[in-house]
């Protein structure tokens, strides 16, 4: 475990991680791979269960015929040591005694299903247990409430995760640290300068709510009250909910519906839906509204899937200054969409508005990202295929 932290008490949280020197904004605080990973289940055929890197062709493996691996270094690799790990899974709290009866019953189920197949097909495995740990339903649990989700370059989910000593880092909706995978290898980031003794805090979820929405999640998931600066001061809601309430009412209630649309791929319906919601109701709503920053990224993501390229680019101009206002931090989300409009006028020759958007980008990924990450070599080069053009067209102009 890096000499950069340790682990303490923290008041009103339990555990948690501290800082025992400066960490400047931009520095890999820490480095780990999984004690336990899979691949999402809709993934499964799509992506290799040991690297996590997406292949056309997988091998399958010839014993469980479910896991698949892009090649026989992957399938043959062995797991990684964790005796150095702050924080054991027999330490984790399972969280029983706060989940609702429904989700109880859940886990009951699976952990079952466990219990069965541990003792028909691995018997000895529960003898080398932890005894802490031969509780299938705490078991199941813990994983439950601690495994992270591990996404791919695009922050698109493609797994879980289970990584001790990280689970003792706690959630802020304004945290000083963010995760950012190179596979299954999870990297934690400052995105501010922190200071000795300081927390370190990550989010949970999605912050780009309002925060009676965050606490419900919050509280759902993870069972505890956010109190953190952001939720105390409600410091975002009022932008969040600008404009007419009978207006943006009808593009909240219209979000799952579109959602819906989104998960079946659906991008010609979703688009026509979005693009006529926004421009008659979404007309009288400021573009800093949350549900209609929701809308326009789906119309975004929909135009493009279409290979509408100039119908793309509006809408994600119009997302930009709002991401910035949200933003205040180096985030792998506003860094990305950034990278992605970028894409969007470079595709279509606004050479020097592409060259200004990848130089926004790459302020903020190579904080989040690192210098060494393959996004941030990316945007490197598409900053000097931009001035390349340039110069191109400025001596062809003399």
């Amino acid at each position: 475990m890096a000499p950069k932290l340790e682990r303490f008490v923290s008041p009103g949280k339990g555990n948690g991680l501290r800082a025992t020197t400066r960490i400047q904004c931009g520095e890999l605080v820490l480095s780990a791979e999984p004690l336990a990973c899979c691949v999402s289940n809709k993934l499964a055929r799509d992506v290799c269960h040991h690297c996590f890197t997406r292949c056309k062709t997988l091998l399958r493996c010839s014993q469980c015929k479910m896991a698949r691996y892009c090649n026989i270094i992957c399938q043959l690799s062995p797991p990684t040591d964790h005796s150095e790990e702050l924080y054991t899974l027999e330490e984790h709290e399972s969280h029983l005694s706060s989940m609702s009866e429904q989700k109880k019953q859940g886990l009951s189920q699976l952990a079952s299903m466990l219990e069965l197949y541990l003792k028909q097909e691995t018997p000895y495995l529960v003898q080398e247990m932890p005894p802490s740990c031969r509780e299938p339903l705490s078991l199941i649990a813990k994983v439950t409430c601690n495994c992270f989700t591990i996404s791919d370059e695009e922050l698109q989910e493609i797994g879980v995760g289970l990584y001790p000593s990280l689970s003792l880092l706690n959630h802020d909706c304004r945290p000083n640290c963010v995760m950012v995978f190179e596979g299954p290898k999870l990297k934690l980031r400052a995105v501010r300068d922190i200071n000795p003794e300081e927390e370190l805090t990550i989010s949970y979820i999605e912050t780009l709510s309002l925060t009676e929405d965050r606490q419900k999640q919050l509280e759902d998931q993870y069972h505890f009250t956010c109190h953190c600066q952001q939720c105390d001061t409600r410091d975002k809601d009022g932008l969040m909910v600008l404009g007419e309430e009978a207006a943006w009412h009808q593009l909240k209630e219209a979000l799952p519906r579109l959602e819906g649309l989104k998960a079946e791929s659906n991008w010609q319906a979703l688009l026509k839906s979005c693009s006529h919601l926004l421009s008659t109701v979404g007309s009288n709503v400021p573009d800093e509204n949350l549900y209609k920053l929701r809308m326009t990224d789906m119309a975004l993501d929909a135009s493009i899937y279409q290979g509408h390229w100039e119908e793309a680019m509006r809408y994600g101009e119009k997302t930009l200054p709002v991401y910035r206002q949200y933003f205040p931090d180096p985030h792998p989300v506003h860094g990305l969409q950034l990278m992605r409009i970028g894409k969007l006028k470079h595709h279509l020759e606004y050479i020097e508005d592409a060259l200004d958007l990848f130089k926004q980008s790459y302020q903020i990924i190579k904080l989040t990202h690192g210098h060494d990450h393959s996004l941030t070599t990316d945007l490197l080069m598409k900053m000097d295929e931009c001035r390349s053009e340039m110069d191109q067209h400025s001596s062809s102009t003399h």
